[in-house]
């Protein structure tokens, strides 16, 4: 085998191995969310990992210990949500969240990491 077949090869072997590299990072990055109304439609598999985003839905949240039930919407449908997780400080009510979890049954989202979206504009407290 000459050296210039075996430098050819090598080089193949190298770009392949980056290629894949590449491919494998960006398939994770690229994870988006579903909605209520996606979710109550049946898009996901059992136990399959996925994100669910929604706006908290008034009057909800109930703290019990360390679990946190809430219910998020979308406007077409409610999802409610069960987590232990703990819960950034700007999660309320009417905050955007991404929850990443999983279906359980009984049509309850079981949530390992609650993300709360930071609001585009921020103001001060008006003080009465």
């Amino acid at each position: 085998m000459s050296a210039r077949l075996r430098f050819g090869i090598a080089a193949c072997v190298v770009v392949l191995a980056i290629a894949g590299l590449i491919g494998f990072s960006i398939s994770g990055a690229t994870a988006y969310y579903r909605t209520p109304a996606e979710m109550k439609a049946g898009s996901y598999r059992a136990n399959q990992r996925i994100r669910v985003a929604g706006v908290v839905a008034k009057d909800t949240v109930v703290h019990n210990g360390a679990v946190t039930t809430f219910t998020i919407q979308d406007g077409k449908a409610t999802l409610p949500i069960t987590t232990a997780a703990l819960l950034p400080d700007t999660f309320t009510a009417g905050v955007t969240v991404v929850a990443e979890g999983s279906m359980t049954g009984g049509g309850v989202f079981t949530a390992t990491d609650v993300l709360a979206k930071c609001p585009s504009k921020f103001s001060a407290k008006v003080s009465t």
